[in-house]
């Protein structure tokens, strides 16, 4: 076990402390497989720590957002229950999708909130000292962890994998090209069609995008003395190598081939497809398109793809 700053330091030890209370001892391990242990102390913990502290304090959540696939919540925290509303020493937002999980999947609106009161009591001192590393049975760190294992590294190469089913090569298709895909219905498309459609209403596309990727609105160019004609358009590849360009990927890859994308490696994502990043964290989205660079490019630039969708 690597030694906490919580052992080391007096004053870290004094934060929130109570006489016969010590949460360190209720803190569990996390063990994600290629990453190292770490310690997280449960949000129901947090909540008994605070009340034994403020007895009289007051947790206060409230819905910022509610779809039928995410909601967003505020956690405040209030030293004392007639504190006024914008008296708290500490909030934070959680926002979670519905997933396709048959236990926790509908119940994205309790992890939010969850989630959102574990941040807010961690930024008040009540888990802090420990490092919050996610909510219970939710796979997303809340912030960074403290590894058990101090001489540790992580991994940070990523080797190619076996990719996800929707990617599983064919015995006619070489290795290391598209594969194309049946058109296939996902909460995450589902999600992502609908916000879609509302910017479309609002008037906040460009040249109405389709779900393959392509310009409803052709573009035009006058020629002198005759009617404008249609710009020729560069043909089509008749594969798509993860080796290309992401630019050149992010030209000719569908919406539906981009959700389809297996992420390769070691890291937490490793294993799945980018349409189930973009439910579980879309916010990861915006990492996979700007900063990956490792030697698939599928993967940035399915990314940028559902990003534009998006």
């Amino acid at each position: 076990m690597s030694e906490l700053l919580y052992n080391k330091s007096k004053a870290v030890e004094e934060l929130n402390k109570v006489e016969g209370f010590y949460p360190l001892e209720l803190a569990r391990v996390i063990s994600n497989e290629g990453q190292e242990e770490q310690r997280y102390l449960d949000v129901k913990y947090r909540k008994l720590w605070f009340r034994l502290v403020n007895p009289t304090g007051k947790i206060i959540s409230r819905i910022v957002h509610f779809t039928e696939n995410m909601a967003v919540v505020e956690a405040r925290i209030y030293l004392d229950k007639c504190d006024q509303e914008d008296n708290y020493i500490a909030n934070s937002f959680s926002q979670k999708f519905r997933t396709a999980d048959t236990q926790f999947g509908d119940k994205f609106l309790e992890m939010a909130e969850t989630a959102a009161i574990g941040r807010a009591l961690a930024d008040a001192g009540y888990g802090l000292q420990f490092a919050d590393v996610g909510e219970g049975n939710d796979p997303m760190q809340v912030d960074a962890g403290i590894p058990v294992n101090q001489g540790t590294q992580m991994q940070t190469a990523m080797p190619a994998q076996t990719p996800a089913p929707g990617m599983q090569q064919t015995p006619n298709q070489s290795a290391g090209t598209m594969p194309s895909f049946p058109p296939q219905v996902t909460p995450g498309q589902q999600m992502m069609e609908q916000f879609y459609q509302e910017a479309q209403a609002n008037g906040n596309t460009i040249g109405g995008v389709t779900g393959t990727g392509q310009m409803t609105n052709p573009v035009m160019s006058p020629a002198t003395g005759s009617v404008p004609v249609m710009q020729q358009m560069p043909s089509k590849p008749q594969s798509l190598d993860p080796n290309m360009p992401v630019e050149e990927l992010v030209k000719w890859m569908s919406y539906e081939q981009a959700i389809q994308v297996a992420v390769t490696g070691q890291g937490k994502f490793s294993g799945k497809t980018m349409g189930q990043v973009a439910i579980e964290s879309p916010s990861s989205l915006q990492w996979f398109a700007e900063q990956y660079h490792g030697q698939n490019h599928f993967i940035p630039a399915a990314a940028r793809v559902i990003l534009a969708k998006a």
